[in-house]
């Protein structure tokens, strides 16, 4: 029976060899599965990140745009409520003017009845540089007023002539708001007042008429009925109108519609 030899020394020295190789490989093994792992995360996840931003980034922009549209449409509904607004206060003045709701109620504000023009004069010189003062000759007597306003204004000038020593008395004149011409006039004068009021302010070098002259070429004529000389006296005498009213002109605008105020009295 024959018996193998082996060679301890020779074996050995191989076995080290061989387990150099293995570690070699098993290295090499270990990185490449590292390596796959590795690409693997940034594969996956790297993208997945990406497209979150991505997405993060369109949504906010989707809802950039969104707030933009909203404040545009916001902006276009708040125009439109001024513009319907507007509107509603246009036709608002124009159906009162028709149907009579405004104001008919106004005063002329008297500081004194003259026989003699210059004491007339020295009264007006008080009130001159503060309201719409005017002198009104009639019958060769002399009246100074202090402009004529709606009643509601004319009461407050007054309290403020009294307090500061000016005595005055008011004498009123009433139109009557069912009546058509009469409720016409109204309209007319409370806008003509208007137009004196803003002239009279210190800060106001003149006031535009153009748009109150077409509003009352714009009302409805009316050919009959009690004073309907006077509307359509009124009505010529606005459509020739200075184009501007300036504080200079207020005094003898106030006298003019105290004439207008005397047919109704």
């Amino acid at each position: 029976m024959r018996y193998t030899r082996y060679n301890y020394k020779k074996t050995k020295k191989n076995s080290g060899l061989a387990k150099t190789i293995l570690s070699f490989l098993a290295m090499s093994v270990f990185v490449v599965i590292v390596g796959i792992m590795l690409a693997n995360i940034i594969i996956h996840f790297l993208p997945l990140n990406d497209a979150s931003e991505t997405q993060a980034n369109s949504e906010a922009v989707n809802q950039s745009e969104n707030i933009d549209n909203s404040e545009a449409e916001n902006a276009a509904d708040n125009s439109e409520d001024v513009q319907a607004s507007s509107a509603v206060d246009n036709s608002t003045e124009g159906q009162e003017n028709v149907q009579g709701s405004i104001n008919t109620s106004f005063m002329a504000i008297q500081c004194g009845y003259f026989a003699n023009e210059d004491n007339a004069k020295e009264a007006y010189n008080k009130i001159a540089n503060g309201y719409g003062a005017f002198i009104y000759n009639e019958s060769d007597k002399f009246k100074v007023l202090a402009g004529v306003y709606t009643t509601a204004e004319g009461q407050s000038i007054m309290d403020t002539l009294t307090s500061s020593g000016i005595d005055c008395a008011k004498v009123s004149f009433d139109l009557n708001s069912n009546d058509k011409v009469q409720s016409q006039i109204a309209g007319i004068y409370n806008g003509y007042l208007n137009i004196l009021d803003t002239a009279f302010k210190d800060d106001v070098k003149s006031v535009d008429t153009s748009d109150f002259k077409s509003w009352v070429k714009e009302l409805d004529v009316i050919s009959e009925g009690d004073k309907n000389d006077v509307l359509t006296e009124l009505k010529n005498h606005v459509n020739d109108m200075a184009a501007e009213i300036k504080k200079e002109d207020v005094a003898n605008e106030m006298q003019y519609l105290y004439k207008i105020l005397l047919s109704f009295s």
